[in-house]
């Protein structure tokens, strides 16, 4: 199928669903100062995606939305992790509960992970003899646009370093603390309230002579939706946010209490309308087509009469009928024509007993190559290419189809033929996933398999030629044979 004819489909898909579409075009007026995110937020800024985490790594966690179940887990006697995300700006701890988290620190009652970038809660920073500024930090080694996002990698957390992206952070400093700097910005940083050039601290770790431990981080970034799933290059955000959990809770052994009770509560939008879409593409649909209705309606009594004029009495229901079916079989004719254009056939049709020799000589090559054969053909097919693919790319690029970088292989066949390969590789990923089990369904469905293989198979050939591989060369000394390949790892 043609990609014009399919995107002709997709636009008769699309018409039908925005016509039965529950969906509405929305107004809304919400006042200033919203309500900020927590722990059980999905929007880009919530920490949902960090909860859910937690879970799935097999931590016990307890979610404290109010001031009481904070207090409780601060003074109980339970051994736990306190771990605060960037509360809203003026959501501090309230004085009772900065008392209660000091005396269980010193106690070593429970070790503390607390994200805090602004000067909400001073106080509480003070328990490790740390404060920040509040100014946001500018590096311009940053590989970012923005400036105040720059990566930074971690270090004496127990031996645990993970690279991860910090997005707008604040100096921290260490007065007379068991804190000491775990990532540091480059020497390059500045921040706007001190333009002097230097090293600032951005993660500090440290154990409390009771042995609690304290990770203090001055971003809440790396915790969000938005980031915890980042990755490229050496940065895994992560990989960084986990090593910070390792160190204050080796093992995963201690209940882990979220505080989510400092974040301010959405409030709701003052106007709010909507408008169905459904109804309104109808409407100007019969607007549209108003002009034609009077012809239509009329056409079955013409017909009625211009059948009578031979003679034959037709009622005009029947006249309708016939109409009816006349504009069926048009536009079934229609659509075949512009859709179907191959001659009908079952697709599981087996492949004729037809020797390769009299194939190539004869012209029942043409009908051989134009057989039908079964889908799981086509994608077994696209499966062990995938695999002949993925072995040679292993072994000139030391890198599999799935980790090989475009970079490594623009070395080799110039950026355009990278960008294409990465294209291919991406696609026989999908086949191959698909063939595994992997993949329950392929998006966008493939409606003609055999030219989809055809074409996949020129694309391969092509890339494998331009490192001088061929996948099926006339002679054995010209370079490897993808052929030869493919019949080892069958006997294999």
């Amino acid at each position: 199928m043609k990609l014009r004819q399919f995107v002709e489909i997709l636009g008769v898909v699309a018409l039908v669903a925005v016509i039965y579409s529950p969906s509405t075009i929305g107004f809304s007026a919400s006042p200033a100062g919203d309500g900020g995110t927590g722990p059980t937020d999905t929007s880009s800024s919530g920490t949902s995606m960090f909860l859910a985490y937690l879970h799935q790594a097999g931590y016990q966690v307890t979610v404290a939305n109010t001031t009481d179940q904070v207090m409780a887990g601060l003074t109980g006697e339970q051994r736990l992790v306190y771990v605060l995300a960037g509360p809203d700006m003026g959501m501090a701890l309230t004085s009772q509960e900065v008392q209660s988290f000091q005396r269980g620190y010193e106690r070593g009652t429970f070790s503390a992970l607390v994200a805090e970038g602004n000067t909400t809660n001073q106080d509480l920073l003070a328990t490790f003899g740390a404060r920040v500024t509040g100014a946001p930090i500018k590096d311009p080694t940053s590989g970012f646009q923005n400036e105040e996002v720059f990566t930074v990698n971690t270090f004496g957390l127990g031996g645990a370093s993970a690279t991860g992206v910090i997005d707008i952070a604040s100096p921290l400093s260490l007065e007379s603390s068991l804190l000491t700097p775990a990532a540091v910005t480059s020497p390059s940083s500045y921040d706007l309230k001190n333009a002097t050039i230097g090293q600032r601290t951005v993660v500090a770790a440290g154990t409390s002579r009771s042995g609690a431990r304290a990770v203090l981080l001055t971003d809440s970034a790396p915790f969000t939706n938005f980031l915890f799933n980042y990755t490229q290059g050496a940065v895994n955000e992560k990989v960084f946010v986990a090593a910070m959990l390792g160190y204050v809770d080796p093992g995963k052994a201690t209940p882990i209490l979220f505080d989510a009770s400092h974040y301010a509560a959405p409030k709701p939008p003052k106007f709010q309308m909507g408008l169905p879409v459904g109804p309104l593409v109808a409407y100007t649909m019969e607007q549209s087509l108003s002009g034609l209705n009077s012809y239509y309606a009329s056409f079955p009594s013409q017909v009625s009469g211009f059948l009578s004029g031979y003679g034959i009495d037709v009622s005009p229901g029947l006249a309708a009928a016939l109409v009816a079916l006349v504009l069926l079989l048009s536009v079934y004719g229609a659509i075949t024509r512009w859709f179907a254009p191959e001659k009908k056939g079952k697709d599981d049709q087996p492949q004729p007993s037809v020797e390769r020799t009299i194939v190539a000589e004869s012209r029942e090559r043409v009908d051989f190559l134009q057989t039908s054969r079964s889908k799981g053909g086509y994608v077994a097919t696209l499966a062990q290419l995938y695999d002949v693919l993925d072995s040679i790319v292993v072994g000139e690029f030391g890198a599999g189809i799935a980790a090989v970088d475009e970079s490594a292989l623009a070395k080799r066949v110039g950026p355009d033929e990278a960008r294409k390969a990465k294209r291919l590789f991406l696609s026989l990923s999908r086949f191959h996933d698909y063939a595994s089990g992997e993949r329950r369904f392929l998006f966008p469905p493939v409606l003609r398999w055999r030219a989809l293989t055809a074409r996949t198979t020129r694309d391969a050939e092509a890339f494998l030629n331009r490192l001088g591989i061929t996948i099926a060369g006339e002679e054995e000394g010209s370079g490897q044979r993808v052929e030869r390949l493919m019949r080892e790892r069958v006997r294999a």
